[in-house]
């Protein structure tokens, strides 16, 4: 049922926002495209499959009192999980486990000499979690008239009262994994009375210190041209094995892999219940959702929940499982939102780099400001083209049966 609750949220998106492309993505005999007007019957075959799901025996993961780690712990944790539905599990009992939190774990936590922060998150989702009082999630950096920097006393500050996924899911400058803070400097900003402006010292090795024999620039980065280091500014905490030895060669990891888990359903219901008209059913699916993740109850309402917070929510709840770019896909919307244009911030990635203050004498030394800038190593904006909906079947298959019919813009 959480298969079908998925695949008929597809097919009924597909018939929907295909039909609305131009150019519509067809092929004659109908291999690709569903007609629009079955779009509905797909979402209510999705919707009541979701319902199945959810009248038991499944529940949401809840016992962790710390939203942000109980979060975390409804995606990773084995024992007593009553949300996982399906998995790709791994035991190091039977030499099964896998490298993932070898390649990913944060720099400055790494256990062994290689490896580390091949996935980092971006800003750009990291300021898609909402502030819980339900505002934008947009970072405060600068002050209103951008006539200054806000001034933090520690780098996570910057980060308090933000919906717990985002914790769950990202490791942020000065958050805590495995016990230890993720230390995150990029330099300092020194300021310099004579020009009345703040100087920005960055360096070359990570750990190293200033000229004040404080920290210039820390174990965990960022930084912009070192490898193997966060060059975003954030680290993956989801999937992420928070037990010692496992970010090493030898060691490994067994952290399975989630295929469904009820926070998903919950989520389709919703999208489902939108496309077919009925919003006050669908906040009955998506507000159990933002409770768990610190918003109160009740915290969309009939007047403000649009079919763009349903989206959001599922990026925000199931990022890094293996959804965003299939549910932009489906929804079309995949060459807009990653059009190739450096004037689209949706298409260009977005960094965010820490700095402490050096000013002698004043009150503001020693704290943290931001500096927001286009990640470094990724400059080129993200571009999805028309064709990319549909890979290309090569022609060495056709060639074995002439029945497949080649894709579209293929």
């Amino acid at each position: 049922m959480a298969l079908k609750s998925r695949a008929m949220l597809y097919a009924g998106s597909i018939a929907k926002y295909n039909a609305l492309l131009t150019p519509n993505i067809v092929t004659a005999g109908g291999e690709v495209g569903i007609p629009a007007d079955r779009a509905n019957e797909y979402f209510q075959k999705s919707l009541d499959a979701s319902k199945e799901v959810l009248a038991g025996p499944y529940a949401l993961y809840k016992s962790n009192p710390n939203l942000g780690e109980n979060f975390y712990e409804a995606v990773v944790k084995k024992a007593n999980n009553p949300e996982v539905i399906f998995v790709r599990d791994f035991l190091t009992s039977k030499a099964k486990k896998h490298l993932f939190t070898y390649d990913n774990i944060a720099r400055g936590l790494r256990e062994d000499n290689l490896s580390s922060s091949n996935v980092t998150p971006s800003l750009n989702l990291v300021e898609n979690y909402d502030y819980l009082d339900g505002t934008s999630g947009a970072l405060k950096i600068r002050t209103a008239d951008n006539s200054d920097f806000i001034y933090y006393d520690k780098p996570s500050d910057i980060f308090a009262n933000k919906d717990a996924r985002l914790y769950g899911t990202v490791i942020y400058p000065g958050a805590p994994f495995r016990g230890l803070s993720v230390d995150m400097q990029a330099g300092v900003m020194r300021w310099d009375a004579a020009s009345n402006t703040y100087q920005t010292v960055e360096g070359a090795d990570l750990g190293s210190n200033y000229t004040d024999n404080k920290l210039l620039i820390a174990p965990s980065g960022p930084h912009r041209s070192i490898q193997e280091v966060s060059n975003t500014g954030f680290y993956l905490r989801k999937f992420i094995d928070a037990n010692g030895g496992a970010s090493t060669r030898g060691i490994q990891s067994d952290v399975w892999w989630v295929w469904f888990r009820l926070g998903e359903i919950y989520l389709n219901a919703a999208e489902a219940s939108m496309e077919l008209g009925q919003p006050n059913t669908a906040l009955t699916y998506i507000n159990p959702l933002r409770e768990r993740a610190g918003f109160g109850p009740n915290s969309l309402t009939a007047a403000t929940l649009t079919m763009e917070k349903v989206r959001n929510e599922r990026r925000n709840e199931l990022a890094f499982e293996d959804h965003r770019v299939w549910d932009l896909k489906r929804w079309r919307q995949a060459d807009k939102v990653w059009s190739g244009s450096a004037s689209n911030p949706n298409s260009v990635v977005y960094a965010l780099y820490p700095y402490r203050v050096v000013r002698p004498g004043d009150p503001r030394d020693g704290k943290y400001v931001f500096v927001k800038m286009v990640a470094p190593r990724f400059r080129a904006p993200r571009f999805f083209q028309i064709f990319n909906y549909y890979s290309s079947i090569d022609q060495g298959v056709i060639n074995n049966n002439p029945k497949i019919v080649q894709n579209p813009f293929n």
